[in-house]
């Protein structure tokens, strides 16, 4: 499966996840369940490793596709999915969307990093100034959008902030041998960094800090030090959620005062999470290579629910979910790798409702 990668490993990696998204205005009757959605025709061959939501009639989501690996560009209007005019060709590593007219994207190419910024009409290339290959990107309803990005030489981290039409340096107090892997902005007062911190030879530390308007904290994270905080999302009133560790990944809860460490069922590993609507989350749990429906965790109340999507024809790998906010409807993206008539892989959507 994909997720949000970034550097030249992104390229192979984004190029490599598959389908089918849309949803509709009302959910369908029944009990809520994973299902199999369309996306925009002509059908063409790639993957999808981004989806982002401002509401329930503004949504991107963003992947390759078609012979040459074209950046695909989706477009949610609240009823179906259309493509976007597009013209690049790159990875995406990072898509951030705070509004009908704010959007932003990052990725890269073997040789480069690469910007872009959607205005409400159009979307258009900016510098990305770097140093280093991005590694996530988000943003806030108030329009704050805070991307990092990483120099896979020589380990510097870069946080930018998007300010009057371009990205500008955000001065951060980052620990000494830090490696930042994820971002998350609930507000202009609300902004959020996670990663590790080389302390050793072979020995990483979790590295959480949060930005409240004022100065930066270093959030202490107690348990296992080789397990980094790869994925952040935050509630707006300074909580969040994380996952710590690609491998027995382990879920955290910040109260504000104190962390709370989860294990997830079975001791897996996981790439991404998203709120639930309802003050839990979803996880996205990395699956097996032979798997031909998605497997999906569901924090709520206090325990854990197993949840498992349509069985394709093919196998799948997701690589990015995401709420819609005001709803309780999830919708996950990837690839779905088919072999019938020729092994080929197909880009795919499915939502929970």
């Amino acid at each position: 499966m994909i997720g949000r990668v970034a550097g030249s490993a992104a390229l192979a990696v984004a190029l490599a996840a598959g389908s089918t998204g849309a949803a509709v205005h009302a959910a369908p009757k029944g009990k809520p369940k994973w299902r199999a959605q369309q996306g925009p025709g002509p059908r063409l061959v790639g993957s999808l490793n981004q989806v982002e939501f401002a509401g329930d009639q503004h949504g991107w989501a963003a992947g390759v596709e078609g012979p040459d690996n074209d950046l695909a560009l989706w477009k949610w209007n609240g009823g179906k999915w259309k493509r976007a005019k597009a013209g690049w060709r790159f990875a995406p590593a990072g898509l951030a969307v705070s509004g009908p007219k704010k959007a932003w994207l990052t990725g890269v190419t073997l040789s480069a990093a690469h910007a872009l910024h959607y205005n409400g009409r159009k979307w258009r290339e900016v510098a990305f100034p770097g140093p280093g290959a991005p590694v996530d990107l988000a943003a806030a309803p108030d329009g704050t959008a805070v991307s990092v990005a990483r120099h896979v030489f020589d380990g510097v981290n870069t946080v930018q902030r998007w300010k009057d039409g371009r990205w500008r340096p955000m001065k951060v107090p980052l620990p000494s041998g830090a490696s930042l892997a994820t971002v998350a902005v609930a507000s202009k007062k609300d902004i959020w960094l996670g990663g590790g911190r080389r302390v050793g030879e072979d020995e990483v530390e979790p590295l959480l800090m949060r930005w409240n308007g004022r100065s930066w904290k270093r959030i202490a994270l107690k348990g296992a030090a080789d397990k980094a905080v790869t994925k952040i999302i935050a509630d707006g009133d300074g909580k969040a959620w994380a996952l710590r560790g690609s491998t027995e990944t382990t879920l955290l809860r910040w109260d504000g005062e104190r962390v709370r460490e989860r294990r997830l069922p079975g001791g897996v590993g996981a790439l991404t999470l998203t709120h639930d609507g309802a003050g839990g989350v979803w996880v996205l749990p990395y699956s097996r290579s032979d798997a031909k429906a998605a497997p999906y965790l569901l924090w709520s109340k206090g325990r854990w629910k197993s949840f498992t999507g349509p069985r394709r024809n093919g196998v799948v790998g997701l690589g990015d979910l995401d709420l819609i906010p005001g709803t309780s409807r999830v919708v996950s993206v990837g690839g779905l790798q088919q072999k019938e008539p020729k092994e080929r892989k197909f880009p795919m959507l499915e939502m929970f409702s």
